[in-house]
């Protein structure tokens, strides 16, 4: 060793036998820029130092050595470090972290004759995790200290091997209270099926009915359920929590239980989940609430209603409030008269949801309430209710001054169409003619929703309509019935001063599959608007045929880019061979963004021949996104044989991000190479 490192290393052994902790934990810091191979005797003993600091330091820098693994031996010694609580759990960090490197060194001293030690090899096993442990903590079991025979039980929980579950049941046989206990926090775990009849004797024991029923709850299956039931009637409300919860969950794996448990609840045990429903623990409220939810018995509605304040809870109280409401109307309805407006919309919703026509009453009671979120719930619920006795009603509601009850009554009565047929056609016909446009447009929208052969016409005369709006609406609702007949409104729509009409004809137009569109659709490849023109163009894509797509390969050149961009997506999904051939024209557009969609469709086609024939102008056109699109496809179909062009282009490019783009897949295409 040279003199300069005898000081370093004195300077060293200095710092760590400072009194003062900063100055110690230098002291192992510059141990660790010294780059030592073996940990000397100081950093062990740092491991065991007053500061939990040092001692966090020391365990990282022992960690860090290459041979950490291999010297674990060292560290399982200070297992046997009596005095010493800290460097125990040094150790025992140590250990833990190093995982599998140290199984060898600790199984060499899982038979020790110190218990302290045996117990401390089992916990950290435990925390290790590995299934070559399984032996040793079975063996411990039956350790005759009453620590080890602890540990061995609770980390075979933490394997949750269920090859241990014979070991732990026979322990059960003959172990004292606390054992039992964790034994059954084990089976718990461990979550194998377990015969329940192996584990009920233990329930006479009070002080463990609690740990039992936790376990009957992750192990014990439908098996299960009688002994539970009992249990929701315990002295001990801890007992009862448990068997609560444990309920919950076994009637949630299992659809048997949830289908036997509302004939297995007695009187007293009902009343007792009714009390466990305001528990401060949230586990067993909501255990509470799911037994609720399946005993259909309406004395717990008011408790329910209640729990609907709690944003957590307000889901399953909800669920369990519709499932009354379906088997005990009248008690739900009962809570209408006396209840304040939130409680109300909380009943429109529960009233709607479980589809209870007696509720028709009282939400259309609410539906002139004044109060607007009382008003928009009740229309919901009117039409998920189906009555068209609420039509007039709905109707009425149509008038509202907020926008937000219109809709909300609009919406119902679309959900009556199918049920309503001609009655609902001709109450909302008399819409069409009243002077507020926005409720004509919300009888255009009805309208379209109602199968009748009056339908059709209803909406024809809506085109003629003088708002947009309501225009608008009368060509989205004449989709799905406007047969050959009414091809001519369409085509009439299609010269509508309104831009958003025409194209939404052109939409339409598509839709109808006839032959007999073509025509108009051909005239509207000539509107003034764009957005006409391209719809236009994938409603030809949609109708197909031989003429169709002559047009739609005509589009392609569209002065406008948007158009030829459609034409050619068109042309993409119904002829893919002629869109791979136009899309080579397209290269040559004067848009870029055309260009653009052109080099995606060919690089989609999987050839590669194009690239070829059209690299020079590609890769440098003027368009920086046309070059960055056309190098994605040229590395996809090419890969390394378009390295050189790559490069060669680099050394020009002027753009940062066709640079970085460039700069990546010459990296990539390194890798790949080597």
């Amino acid at each position: 060793m040279t003199g300069a490192a005898v000081e370093e290393s004195g300077k060293i052994l200095q710092l760590l036998q400072s009194s003062r902790e900063e100055e110690r934990l230098n002291g192992l810091r510059l141990l660790a820029r010294s780059g030592f191979q073996t940990p000397p005797d100081h950093l062990l003993q740092a491991l065991g130092d007053e500061s939990w600091r040092v001692r966090k330091e020391a365990s990282d820098l022992f960690l860090s050595l290459p041979s950490a693994g291999e010297l674990a031996g060292q560290i399982v010694e200070l297992l046997h470090a009596h005095d010493n609580a800290g460097l125990r759990n040094a150790a025992v960090d140590i250990l833990t972290r190093l995982g599998r490197q140290a199984i060898p060194f600790l199984l060499e001293e899982v038979d020790c004759g110190d218990p302290d030690v045996r117990k401390f090899v089992l916990d950290i096993l435990g925390e290790i995790g590995d299934n070559s442990c399984l032996e040793p903590m079975i063996a411990a079991l039956k350790d005759s200290d009453e620590n080890v025979r602890a540990a061995g039980a609770e980390n075979l929980g933490k394997l949750k091997l269920a090859d241990a579950v014979p070991a732990l049941l026979l322990a059960m046989e003959n172990a004292d209270l606390l054992y039992r206990f964790t034994i059954l926090e084990a089976l718990g775990q461990i979550g194998a099926p377990v015969p329940v009849g192996r584990l009920l004797p233990f329930g006479d024991e009070p002080l463990l009915r609690k740990a039992l029923f936790d376990c009957l709850g992750r192990i014990g299956g439908p098996g299960g359920l009688e002994p539970l039931v009992e249990g929701l009637i315990d002295p001990m409300r801890n007992v009862r929590e448990a068997a609560a919860v444990a309920l919950a969950r076994i009637s949630h794996e299992f659809p048997a239980v949830s289908a036997q448990l509302a004939g297995s609840v007695g009187e007293s045990a009902r009343q007792a989940v009714g009390g466990l429903l305001k528990s401060p623990n949230r586990q067993v409220q909501e255990a509470a609430l799911q037994i609720v939810g399946l005993l259909d018995d309406g004395r717990f509605a008011a408790e329910l209603l209640d729990l609907l304040e709690d944003v957590e809870l307000r889901q399953d109280a909800f669920a369990g409030l519709v499932k009354l409401c379906n088997v005990a109307a009248d008690l739900l309805l009962e809570f209408w008269e006396t209840a304040g407006v939130d409680r109300r919309i909380y009943l429109a919703y529960i009233y709607g949801a479980a589809r209870c026509g007696a509720a028709r009453p009282l939400l259309v009671s609410g539906l002139h309430s004044g109060d607007s979120d009382l008003v928009q719930v009740c229309a919901r619920s009117l039409g998920q209710i189906g009555d068209p006795g609420s039509i007039p009603d709905l109707i009425g509601a149509l008038a509202a001054e907020s926008e937000e009850i219109r809709q909300a009554a609009a919406q119902a009565l679309m959900e009556l169409a199918p049920l309503a047929g001609g009655t609902l056609l001709q109450e909302v016909v008399p819409l069409l003619e009243k002077d507020d446009p926005q409720l004509r447009m919300h009888g255009v929208v009805i309208i379209g929703q109602c199968q009748d052969s009056q339908t059709a016409e209803h909406l024809a005369f809506a085109l003629k309509d003088e708002s947009a709006d309501v225009r608008r609406a009368a060509v989205r609702a004449m989709e799905g019935h406007c047969g050959s007949r009414h091809l001519h409104t369409l085509r009439l729509a299609l010269t509508d001063e309104d831009a958003d009409v025409r194209r939404l004809a052109a939409e339409v137009l598509g839709s109808t599959g006839d032959p007999e569109a073509l025509a108009p659709l051909e005239l509207a490849l000539q509107d003034e608007d764009i957005w006409v023109r391209a719809a236009a163009v994938r409603s030809l894509g949609r109708l197909g045929g031989e003429r169709a797509t002559t047009l739609i390969s005509q589009a392609l050149f569209d002065p406008v880019g948007l158009v030829g961009i459609a034409a050619l997506e068109t042309l993409g999904e119904s002829s893919p061979q002629l869109a791979y051939e136009l899309s080579q024209k397209a290269l040559a557009h004067e848009d870029e963004e055309v260009v653009t969609a052109a080099v995606k469709i060919l690089a989609g086609s999987g050839r590669r021949e194009w690239v070829g024939a059209n690299r020079q102008g590609l890769i440098n056109h003027r368009h920086w996104d046309v070059r960055a699109n056309f190098i994605r496809a040229m590395v996809e179909l090419e890969g390394p044989a378009c390295r050189k062009f790559l490069e060669d282009r680099l050394l020009v490019e002027g753009e940062e991000l066709v640079r970085q783009l460039l700069q990546d897949f010459l990296q990539e295409l390194t890798q790949t190479r080597g």
